[in-house]
């Protein structure tokens, strides 16, 4: 969330690191105290096609996770629940994994690459390994039955 404020921030204050900055605390500072409403009345209007790649709209960002916005609340029970650095690692191993010299990926070969990194990275590698066993073995059992039936598969 902090990273689309100040991504934000920076694209409606380009030139004045003050206000983009002071900008960018008040805004999170609403988020933070439960005020996602004060947040999005003082996100200024600009139309979604007019915003250059790389900057979100933030307030449909806002408007889409406001129920994942929950900070005090969440602190309130002990929880910690800044996503930044969360959000900063996920991107760094993601990037670190799909941007090496030569690759390309579309959305569902990514998507199943980021899944298998996360199993690992989750310490839960051996569904993975599970799954591939039970292929190998179907991929027995047909090359079994192709050997009987003439290559039907």
């Amino acid at each position: 969330m902090s990273e689309n404020v100040h991504t934000y921030a920076r694209y409606i204050y380009p030139y004045n690191d003050a206000k983009m900055k002071a900008w960018a605390e008040t805004i999170i500072a609403s988020i933070e105290a439960g005020k996602v409403d004060d947040a999005l009345e003082a996100i200024p209007s600009i139309n979604e096609s007019k915003l250059p790649t790389g900057v979100p709209n933030l307030y449909t960002y806002l408007s889409n996770n406001r129920n994942r916005m929950n900070y005090k609340e969440l602190e309130q029970r002990g929880f910690k629940a800044g996503s930044g650095a969360i959000e900063s690692g996920n991107k760094k191993v993601i990037q670190q994994r799909m941007k090496q010299s030569g690759m390309q990926w579309g959305v569902e070969t990514g998507q199943f690459i980021a899944s298998l990194r996360a199993k690992y990275a989750s310490n839960r590698w051996s569904e993975i390994e599970k799954v591939l066993a039970a292929v190998y073995e179907l991929s027995k059992v047909i090359s079994s039955f192709n050997d009987r039936m003439g290559h039907i598969f």
